[in-house]
């Protein structure tokens, strides 16, 4: 009988850690349904604003994202705009380009970097503004989370620093 008691104290063990190995794979799309309908968001001074427009340039595109002021019931970081280029691939090895990110038909900054073919290597960027609505960047790489330009799989972003007022 003890021998019995131990027998289905094993099994049971063993079935539990089996069910509690395979939950996350078999209820993931449960989970993520729920978080989903839930309304959570990653905050954009982390995602870096949602898309606003898009500008296509043939072979690449550069998306224009909201711009974000930085602040959070935590956080309070500088304003910026994000400007994506994708896909990384396609880009040529020198972007020089004059952006309009306030809707005003007038460039606001000239964003210039080079696409190095190895993926290892540092970016920097050079940010010319043309008005007063952006803030200088002379060989910035990785600042801060309002000042930046990474590799995020086959994208370049790019973070550019505002004033902080939200432009129109």
């Amino acid at each position: 009988m003890k021998r019995l008691i131990s027998v289905i104290g094993y099994i049971a063990a063993g079935l539990t850690v089996a069910f509690t190995a395979l939950t996350p794979f078999v209820g993931f799309d449960y989970l993520i349904g729920l978080v989903a309908g839930a309304g959570f968001h990653i905050d954009p001074i982390y995602a870096g604003g949602e898309p606003e427009r898009v500008i296509d340039k043939g072979s690449y595109q550069i998306v224009v994202h909201q711009p974000v002021l930085g602040k959070t019931l935590l956080i309070q970081r500088e304003p910026f705009v994000q400007l994506t280029w994708k896909p990384a691939s396609a880009l040529p090895k020198h972007i020089s380009e004059e952006i309009d990110f306030d809707h005003d038909n007038v460039p606001d900054l000239r964003a210039v970097f080079e696409v190095p073919p190895d993926l290892g290597k540092e970016l920097l960027v050079d940010v010319t503004p043309l008005n007063d609505l952006v803030r200088p960047m002379k060989q910035v790489g990785k600042e801060s989370f309002s000042m930046l330009i990474a590799r995020v799989g086959d994208a370049i972003v790019v973070r550019i620093p505002i004033n902080a007022k939200k432009p129109n």
